[in-house]
């Protein structure tokens, strides 16, 4: 859903969480305007779907027993496109508690590009592994910031496309850290042309 954009009808709306369900996803990012519209179309979010405000951080264990710390950023107020100072000290904070805690961590954002763009370059001294955003703005595949120390990934406008970023190495805590492709990382970005099938069950929900 657009920020501030129109609200799709209540079956849209339950249409995609239907489909949501039906790929099996760990964890999401709800946004303030999300949770709104679901909860006004009395359609039920997956339990994997969590604004910040209900669930600001939250450890998914790998198969192999590794923690990968996912951080939920609140959405910003609406009429504003950049966090605050104070907002950004808070994250700072936050991810300087959990980061040690866990092999990796991922924030979640629905700021855009712009605020997260403005958040990324105040280079705090404690950033996420990686930044996952969505909202406004152009799509971004893997761009290393924060002295390298954080990777932004954000979907592109009209979607057709999927992200995947492979880690060679564990971020060393202990030490001066940074991402280098292709030594301790690799991000790909893979169009969903016409080579790919739709998925059926899906497209029957949709339709």
């Amino acid at each position: 859903m657009r920020p501030e954009g129109e609200k799709p009808a209540p079956e849209v709306l339950n249409g995609l969480a239907k489909s949501f369900d039906l790929m099996k996803y760990d964890i999401g990012l709800l946004a303030k305007d999300e949770a709104a519209a679901l909860n006004d179309a009395g359609v039920v979010a997956e339990s994997w779907q969590k604004t910040a405000i209900d669930a600001p951080f939250t450890v998914v264990q790998s198969k192999n027993g590794n923690k990968i710390g996912f951080m939920r950023f609140p959405s910003l107020p609406n009429g504003e496109d950049i966090p605050s100072a104070d907002l950004i000290r808070k994250i700072t904070k936050a991810v300087k508690k959990e980061r040690d805690n866990v092999r990796l961590l991922v924030a979640l954002s629905d700021w855009g590009w712009v605020g997260e763009r403005e958040y990324l370059a105040q280079n705090s001294d404690f950033v996420p592994d990686f930044l996952f955003g969505s909202g406004r703005g152009s799509g971004v595949n893997g761009r290393l910031e924060a002295d390298e120390r954080c990777i932004w990934v954000r979907p592109y406008d009209k979607g057709r496309t999927v992200s995947e970023i492979q880690v060679y190495a564990w971020p060393d805590r202990s030490a001066s850290f940074s991402w280098e492709e292709p030594d301790n990382i690799r991000t790909l970005s893979t169009g969903l042309g016409d080579q790919y099938q739709d998925n059926p069950d899906v497209s029957a929900i949709l339709q």
